[in-house]
């Protein structure tokens, strides 16, 4: 049991299970992978791409979630840099992180990748930075909807012409769904997407009540942006929770491009031709760490007031 200095109450602590599903654990992970994509953000205008599934391959993606989910992150960031090599676009090649998230705010099953895209790209001959035209525009969406669309249709004939043969014809007909926005210098959309690395599909706070029979949890509406309560029975609730646990050994943070590990040389090379600063700041003093950091006021440390015996039932998150 700890208790904020400043935040009347008592919170609970509980034991790390380590487990990359969990929705309380990975809060150093998160840190220590958020600092590290900080640290690479170039002096150039960012955007956040997001290409989503439709609902009539939802069904092949449950069902084959090791094949389907590959096919996601290697399609989509295929299109992207095709797309973006085109001379009259961009006529270079793209650097890019892609975190793939399979939930929507219901923890319905909703498969879709983020990239982070800084707005430019490195000439073939990587003498030269093309930045994008525009600060607040990268790729047309329709031509990156289209290809990425046509990639998938031919990875679902050739790899698994079963799977091909269950959908409707006119979903390779219809338009996908690809967005792009502006992200300003990429930070915060750094550490949007980071929340999401180390967890899967809702956290602790999110969730209100829960008991043998029921689990409540708040979400934001995606159409009115309004604060919204679900209340799902439990098996439901563990359905859904537990379709987001990627197979084992699938990760669901990928690089791409120059930004790719093994492209160190070309992405030293982009640096360099944007002149990008090299800061050496003195060490920051010792952060509080995530797991004692009051989570109401975020500013002082939780002491240590107590501990409670084991039991079956673990105690509520915060008594207040």
């Amino acid at each position: 049991m700890y208790r904020c200095p400043d935040c009347p109450g008592v919170d609970f602590a509980y034991h790390s299970c380590h487990h990359r599903a969990c929705p309380r654990c990975g809060g150093n992970r998160t840190a220590a992978w958020t600092a590290r994509q900080e640290a690479r953000l170039l002096p150039v205008p960012y955007f956040l791409v997001t290409f989503t599934v439709p609902q009539e391959l939802r069904g092949v993606f449950a069902r084959q979630p090791e094949r389907m989910h590959a096919a996601l992150f290697r399609e989509s960031a295929a299109t992207l840099q095709q797309v973006a090599a085109e001379p009259r676009l961009l006529g270079g090649e793209l650097g890019f992180v892609g975190v793939m998230h399979t939930w929507g705010r219901q923890l319905q099953h909703h498969p879709h990748v983020h990239y982070i895209v800084p707005g430019g790209g490195l000439s073939p001959d990587g003498q030269q930075w093309r930045p994008a035209r525009q600060a607040d525009w990268l790729l047309p969406v329709a031509k990156l909807a289209a290809g990425f669309r046509r990639r998938m249709e031919d990875v679902l004939r050739t790899e698994t012409p079963a799977e091909h043969a269950t959908i409707p014809a006119g979903t390779w007909r219809q338009p996908w769904v690809v967005h792009c926005q502006p992200a300003g210098s990429g930070a915060a959309v750094v550490r949007y997407l980071a929340r999401y690395v180390g967890r899967t599909a809702i956290s602790d706070e999110r969730i209100l009540t829960a008991d043998d029979d029921h689990v409540t949890f708040r979400y934001t509406d995606s159409a009115t942006q309004q604060k919204k309560v679900c209340t799902l029975g439990a098996a439901e609730f563990l359905r859904r929770y537990l379709q987001h646990v990627p197979p084992a050994g699938q990760h669901r943070v990928r690089y791409f491009g120059w930004l790719h590990p093994s492209a160190k040389a070309r992405l030293r090379r982009v640096e360099t031709l944007l002149a990008k600063p090299i800061i050496v700041a003195a060490p920051p003093p010792e952060p509080v760490r995530w797991h004692l950091r009051c989570p109401h006021c975020e500013r002082f440390s939780l002491v240590r007031v107590g501990s409670l015996p084991r039991m079956a039932r673990a105690p509520p998150r915060c008594i207040r």
